[in-house]
């Protein structure tokens, strides 16, 4: 997985940037894998998928995260109820053309991509 850590200056922090099909994966580290205690769980979730075969599931938000052997999988769901009409307007002469959905975004990496951005990124904080 390509990735990059740079400080954001809008928000006052370091992010994770990521191509489009793992952004879900970089916002939730960027979100929600801030201090040690996060970090640890993460790796050690990725351990026991790795040596245990143990999955672990986390919620953070509007991220489902899942640690498996395969690797993690992380789901943030969207709510496009309020931008409905908006987006619908736009095809104004077929309103059924267009449904908004809540699925979300989701990517996957494998447990090895995982650990190395999570090391990476507590070399990076602390």
């Amino acid at each position: 997985m390509d990735y990059e850590i740079a400080f954001d200056q809008d928000e006052n922090h370091y992010r994770i940037y990521t191509g489009y099909e793992f952004a879900a994966i970089g916002e939730w580290v960027t979100e929600y894998v801030r201090d040690l205690e996060s970090i640890q769980r993460v790796l050690l979730a990725a351990r026991l998928a790795e040596n245990e075969k143990e999955s672990t599931t986390f919620k953070h938000g509007p991220f489902d995260v899942i640690v498996s052997e395969e690797g993690i999988s992380v789901s943030r769901q969207i709510d496009l109820d309020s931008a409905e009409e908006e987006i619908k307007a736009m095809f104004d002469t077929q309103e059924s053309f267009y449904q908004t959905s809540t699925d979300g975004i989701q990517a996957e990496c494998g447990l090895d991509d995982l650990i190395a951005m999570i090391e990476n990124w507590h070399a990076v904080l602390y």
